[in-house]
C-alpha cells in the first residue's frame, strides 16, 4: 500500500522519532512509505506552541525552530531513504498572499465560516485558538481575531499545498499525530473527502512510558472519542494482568510527583488535616466534586471530533447548571460536606499564565456557598490525594481523576453516561438528574470497596494498551525530568547537545517497532478501524475474570507504600489509608 507520513512538526523529535520507527517497520512490511513535511509553508506551527511562542513571534524563533524540522526532516531522509517531500514545493509564488487574503478577509467580516476546497476550514481552525486561550465560546475579542487570522491563514496554506500532492501521487492511507491540529486537519479532512484513509496516531495514556508507545486508530470513524470505549463490552470480560497492574502503578508515579507536564495538581505531600482545616463533622460524608477544564472539550466539539452529547448533557446542559444543581441538593444535607474541587488549569499553572473563560464564570458562581459546601480553588495548594483521604465519593462530569479515585476503591458518580472517557459499568452513572441525586446515595450506601479498585485497575491497564503499540524505549529521557538520576540527567543534557548525533542513534533502532509495524499493517490491509484489543497486542495469555483479584490486592499494597510509605498518619485515624489497610490485613496481603 501507498504510505503518507504527513509531519509539518518534525522540529518535536520525541514525537516525530517513533513515529518514524513505525513508518520504518511498515516499510519492512513491504510497505511503500512517503514523508511529507513542512519546509517553512508555515508562519506558525505546533512546535512555535510548544516552545511557548505566540503567534507572531521572533523572526529569529521562527528560523531556528524550521531550522530544527528540517534538519530532523533530513536525518530521517538519509537514515531510512524515504521519498520526502516539503509543502512549500507544492506552492506557487503568489499563493501564500491570496491565501492570507482570505484569511484576512474573513476576519474583517468576522466570519467563522471560510470554507476552501470544500473544507469547513474557519471552524477547523479555532482549535488549537480556543485551547491557547481556554476559551468557552466562539465569541472572539478584536485581539483574538488577529490570532485568529493567522491560524486560519496557515490553516489555508497548508490545504493548499496537500491538496496538490495529493493531485501528483497516489496515497492510500495518511498517518498524523494528532491530526485535531488545524494545519492538519484541514488535510485530513480534504484527504477523507478523497477515499484516502486517514489515521489518527498520539503518544500513549500511560505517563510512566507516555513516549514509548503510540495510539493509532482510524481518524474519520473515532475522531477524539477513545475506541477503548467500544471496545471494553464489560469489565468481567477484561480481567486485568501483571503486567497491567504494574503499568496503573507506574502511571501513579509520576502522578504523585506532579513533575510531569501533564500533571497539574501540586505534588503529594503528608498534610492530611482537611476535615479539622474545613470544620468538618466526622458524622457528615464527604463528598469531593471534581470540575474539569471546558476548552478541551468544547474545542473538540468545534471540529466535530466529540459528539454534542460529550459536551452538553440533557441532563445537566452544562457544567456550571450540574454544579448548581448539586449545591442546592447539598444545601438540605446537613449529613454531607460538599468540597468543589476547581480544575488547577483553569488558573495560571505551570504551564500557562493566564486564566480561563471559565474562570471568571466558576467565581461569580461559587462565591457564595452553604456552610457544608467548601470550593477547594487551586491557590490552595491542596493536593488531589489529600482530598481522597476523606473522601467518601467522588462526583464528577468526565475528570479522570475519577479513575484515580476508582482505583484506591473509592466509588465515583458522573450525571451522564454519555460524557465520561471511561465506561458505565465500572461506576454510578445514569441519564437523569433524579438518577444521579439517587446514585449519590447508593455510592455512600455500598461505600468503599474492593470492586471499585478492581474495576478501575482492569480499565486503566485496558485503556494503557488498548489501541496502543509499543514503538520505542528511548524517548523517556525527554520527560523523566527530575525523577531520573543525575547520571542519567547529565547523559540525556549532552546528547540533547548534539542533536544530529542523537538523532541518528536513535533512528538506527527503529526494530524496537517491528512489533508495531506488524500489528498496524495487518490493521490498514484488513480495514480495521482500531488495533487488536489489549491482550493481543501484548501477546499475553488472558487471565480469567476472578483471578485479577489477588493481582489488584497487590497493586493496592503498592499504592498505599507509594501514598503513605512514611507518614506519621495516626494507625486508628478513619480514611483511604485505614480502609486499605484493614483490607490487606482481612487478605492476608503484606
Amino acid at each position: 500500500m501507498n504510505l503518507l507520513f504527513f509531519n509539518p512538526h518534525a522540529a518535536l523529535w520525541p514525537h516525530t522519532a517513533p513515529e518514524a520507527f513505525i513508518a520504518r517497520s511498515l516499510a519492512a512490511q513491504g510497505h511503500s512509505v512517503n514523508y511529507l513535511t513542512c519546509g517553512k509553508a508555515q508562519t506558525y506551527c505546533a512546535p512555535m506552541t510548544a516552545r511557548r511562542h505566540a503567534p507572531g513571534c521572533s523572526p529569529e524563533d521562527v528560523a531556528r525552530i524550521c531550522s530544527e524540522c528540517r534538519a530532523n526532516k533530513d536525518a530521517i531522509g538519509f537514515v531510512y531513504r524515504f521519498p520526502i517531500d516539503e509543502l512549500e514545493n507544492h506552492l506557487v509564488p503568489n499563493d501564500k498572499a491570496r491565501l492570507d487574503a482570505i484569511a484576512a478577509d474573513a476576519v474583517t467580516h468576522g466570519s467563522l465560516d471560510t470554507r476552501y476546497l470544500g473544507v469547513d476550514v474557519g471552524r477547523i481552525a479555532l482549535y488549537e485558538f480556543t485551547l491557547a486561550h481556554k476559551k468557552m465560546s466562539s465569541e472572539l475579542t478584536p485581539v483574538q481575531w488577529q490570532q485568529y487570522q493567522v491560524y486560519l491563514a496557515n490553516a489555508l496554506r497548508t490545504l493548499e499545498a496537500f491538496s496538490r500532492y495529493l493531485d501528483r501521487h497516489s496515497v492510500d492511507v495518511v498517518f498524523a499525530f494528532s491530526p485535531q491540529y488545524s494545519n492538519i486537519n484541514s488535510c485530513m479532512q480534504y484527504a477523507i473527502a478523497r477515499g484516502v484513509k486517514v489515521m489518527f496516531m498520539e503518544s500513549g495514556t500511560n505517563l510512566s512510558d507516555r513516549l514509548s508507545s503510540m495510539r493509532v486508530w482510524d481518524w474519520k470513524v473515532h475522531r477524539l472519542v477513545n475506541p477503548a470505549l467500544t471496545y471494553w463490552k464489560q469489565s468481567s470480560l477484561n480481567p486485568v494482568s501483571a503486567s497491567g497492574v504494574a503499568a496503573v502503578i507506574g502511571h501513579f508515579e509520576q502522578l504523585l510527583s506532579g513533575q510531569h507536564f501533564a500533571v497539574f495538581s501540586a505534588p503529594y505531600s503528608e498534610s492530611r488535616d482537611l476535615r479539622q482545616r474545613w470544620h468538618i463533622r466526622h458524622d457528615q460524608k464527604v463528598l469531593l466534586m471534581t470540575l474539569s477544564s471546558y476548552d478541551e472539550a468544547y474545542a473538540a466539539l468545534l471540529i466535530s471530533a466529540f459528539p454534542q452529547s460529550k459536551v452538553f448533557s440533557d441532563v445537566f446542559e452544562t457544567q456550571a447548571d450540574w454544579v448548581r444543581a448539586t449545591i442546592e441538593w447539598a444545601r438540605d444535607r446537613p449529613d454531607v460536606f460538599l468540597v468543589i474541587r476547581v480544575h488547577p488549569r483553569d488558573f495560571p499553572n505551570k504551564r500557562e499564565n493566564f486564566r480561563s473563560e471559565q474562570s471568571f464564570m466558576l467565581e461569580d458562581l461559587l462565591a457564595s456557598v452553604p456552610p457544608n459546601v467548601h470550593v477547594n480553588w487551586p491557590s490552595e495548594g491542596v493536593p488531589l490525594y489529600e482530598l481522597l483521604e476523606d473522601t467518601d465519593a467522588l462526583l464528577t462530569g468526565w475528570s479522570v481523576t475519577a479513575l484515580e479515585a476508582l482505583i484506591l476503591g473509592i466509588p465515583v458518580v458522573t450525571y451522564d453516561a454519555r460524557l465520561p472517557s471511561y465506561p458505565a459499568d465500572v461506576h454510578y452513572t445514569g441519564r437523569s438528574a433524579s438518577e444521579y441525586f439517587g446514585n449519590i446515595d447508593r455510592a455512600l450506601s455500598d461505600g468503599w470497596s474492593l470492586k471499585n479498585a478492581i474495576n478501575g485497575f482492569r480499565w486503566m491497564a485496558y485503556n494503557f494498551v488498548t489501541c496502543t503499540v509499543r514503538a520505542s524505549d528511548r524517548f523517556g529521557r525527554f520527560e523523566l525530568g527530575q525523577t531520573a538520576g543525575p547520571i542519567h540527567r547529565l547523559a540525556s543534557r549532552v546528547m540533547n547537545r548534539l542533536p544530529r548525533i542523537s538523532h541518528a542513534m536513535d533512528l538506527v533502532h527503529w526494530q524496537s517497532a517491528r512489533d508495531a509495524g506488524r500489528i498496524v499493517s495487518c490493521m490498514i490491509e484488513q480495514g480495521f478501524d482500531a488495533l487488536p484489543p489489549a491482550r493481543a497486542v501484548l501477546g499475553e495469555m488472558p487471565v480469567s475474570s476472578g483471578d485479577d483479584r489477588n493481582l489488584v490486592l497487590e497493586g493496592l499494597a503498592r499504592l498505599h507504600a507509594l501514598l503513605y510509605g512514611d507518614s506519621k498518619l495516626p494507625t486508628d485515624k478513619p480514611g483511604l489509608s485505614l480502609r486499605i489497610r484493614n483490607l490487606l490485613a482481612q487478605e492476608g496481603v503484606a
